[in-house]
């Protein structure tokens, strides 16, 4: 399954995709065995003795007296209306403890995706306009090198360069446009890497196509002969790559938020594991999981639009 047809079908599976990620959710606490009355207890009376009644009132409270099947679609429903239910140690409603760090969090990871695609797709173009070169070399060097440098790695160096030895930048926390370099430069090398590798394959590849010799041939301009005919054809697969770049995304922006102490959606979900607070952490999971399906889909649909031959098999 190519082009087209193969960005419809992950299209089309990101909704069943979604509703598993949400019935595991769902099930999240029957899965992990946690026992929610006991935890509210601990939450609200912390030095009273598990007590039989209270226990009871609790579950009672909670709906865990219910048949598994019958809570778990109440909070199927619950979950689908948009209701993510009150936190088990606050009481707080869920939807006001995630909502500003999912804004937080978003603006990391689409900050992240850009900048990456940017990155990769520019330092693979740079590196295929002479294969074998020093430049080429010096980048390929740089995708081996951050390749195998994850983020949660590479932001302790940083910090240690520019917020302990230079001392230009901050080092933790989330007040101004400036606390978001460390983190974005924390993230992009790596989720830059694959696209950079695959544009530059793709244009070394392209250099050596009928289309692209007869160009040369015509007497066309190199900006020309590299803008349409390399560049361009080489833009939906780095694109496609934004797609697979979204979970990877998630997950790193997790792990930085804890680094560099970040109020967002991970470091938010990290700290309700720790309490065993499941309503923040079922609708953590759901709304990280959405977003990253969400980015990857706008991945593919830009890539089909950037690929004529794409629209074409679509529609067949």
């Amino acid at each position: 399954m190519t082009g087209g047809r193969g960005l419809l079908a992950r299209l089309g599976m990101a909704p069943v995709v979604a509703a598993l990620i949400v019935l595991v959710a769902v099930l999240l606490p029957e899965l992990t065995g946690v026992d929610a009355a006991r935890t509210v207890l601990a939450t609200r009376y912390a030095e009273a003795d598990p007590d039989p009644a209270v226990l009871a009132g609790i579950r009672a409270e909670l709906g865990l007296d219910l048949p598994l099947p019958q809570r778990v679609l109440a909070r199927l429903g619950s979950l689908v209306s948009g209701d993510l239910g009150s936190s088990w140690v606050s009481g707080a409603p869920v939807a006001a403890v995630i909502g500003p760090a999912v804004q937080v969090s978003l603006g990391i990871m689409l900050g992240a995706a850009v900048l990456s695609f940017l990155v990769g797709y520019l330092a693979g173009l740079l590196a295929a306009h002479r294969p074998g070169s020093v430049t080429d070399r010096v980048l390929s060097g740089l995708v081996r090198v951050f390749s195998a440098l994850p983020e949660f790695a590479l932001a302790p160096i940083l910090v240690l360069v520019f917020a302990v030895g230079l001392q230009v930048l901050p080092s933790s926390g989330w007040r101004g446009p400036e606390h978001s370099v460390l983190p974005l430069l924390s993230l992009v090398p790596s989720l830059a890497v694959p696209i950079a590798a695959v544009t530059r394959e793709q244009v070394v590849s392209l250099r050596q196509e009928n289309f692209a010799l007869a160009a040369r041939a015509r007497g066309l301009g190199a900006a020309r002969i590299w803008g349409v005919h390399l560049a361009r054809p080489a833009l939906p697969a780095a694109l496609s790559l934004v797609t697979y770049n979204a979970a990877g995304a998630v997950s790193g922006t997790t792990a930085i938020e804890v680094v560099f102490d970040i109020p967002g959606l991970g470091s938010t979900v990290v700290e309700a594991v720790r309490a065993q607070d499941v309503p923040v952490v079922q609708a953590g999971l759901v709304v990280a999981a959405l977003a990253a399906l969400c980015v990857g889909a706008a991945g593919d649909l830009l890539g089909l639009a950037a690929e004529p031959r794409a629209r074409w098999e679509a529609r067949r």
